[in-house]
């Protein structure tokens, strides 16, 4: 019997204490926190070109009105390349361009052109010839380049020039003799795209070489110093 009541004792004291036990701190330390990972990624290339597209002025919602572009380009007065002195070509052309999209005018415009040279049939005095004409251009801004150097294009044109006025080195007046259809290309520098503002141009005219008397220059490369007012 004695036992027993030990034994009840001893069971008694040991549920007394193990509430007791269950809260004595461990020494083991927590474990560590691990910091958190971060994965960085670089945008690709394709990715930025399609931001900057977005990003990109459109010509949506735009009116006909709204589309549309004035100005004028003058032949800058300068020499021939190969007639040195002797050649001069002045000339006018107002134009009227349209948006096809941004970056892109396509357009018309007439040309006024006067050009004074030495009279090499006659060997005396100096050809004055007065001519005129129109001419269909398209002008292609390098937007990609929009960032880095803005205000660099493209530009291509077909014209077509009428003889008004022909006189020799002796004053006399010339009949029957007309320029050749030219096509012209090349680029230049001005304006941001499609801002009003100057440019300037430097283009090649296909066809002076094969035959220069031909055409209203007297070189195959034409200088234009320009103006879009809108």
């Amino acid at each position: 019997m004695k036992s027993v009541l030990l034994t009840t004792a001893a069971l008694l004291g040991l549920a007394v204490s193990l509430p007791a036990l269950a809260q004595v701190p461990t020494t083991e330390p927590p474990p560590a926190e691990r910091p958190p990972v971060i994965i960085r990624t670089e945008p690709s290339e394709e990715f930025e070109e399609a931001e900057r597209e977005r990003e990109r002025p459109t010509l949506q919602g735009l009116t006909t009105k709204q589309r549309l572009r004035y100005g004028a380009n003058f032949d800058i007065p300068s020499l021939s390349f190969f007639g040195g002195s002797s050649f001069l070509n002045l000339g006018v052309s107002p134009m009227i361009g349209y948006r096809v999209r941004y970056g892109t005018t396509v357009g018309v415009g007439a040309t006024i052109s006067y050009t004074s040279q030495p009279d090499y049939y006659s060997g005396a005095g100096r050809l004055k010839i007065t001519s005129g004409g129109g001419r269909l251009f398209l002008q292609q801004h390098l937007t990609f380049l929009d960032e880095k150097i803005p205000g660099l294009f493209l530009w291509a044109e077909g014209e077509q020039m009428k003889i008004i006025s022909y006189r020799d080195g002796q004053g006399n007046r010339v009949n029957n003799l007309d320029y050749k259809p030219g096509f012209l290309v090349g680029g230049g520098y001005g304006a941001v795209t499609g801002e009003p503002g100057f440019q300037i141009t430097v283009l090649y005219h296909t066809g002076v070489d094969a035959e220069p008397n031909a055409y209203p220059y007297g070189s195959p490369l034409v200088f234009r110093i320009g103006w879009w007012f809108k």
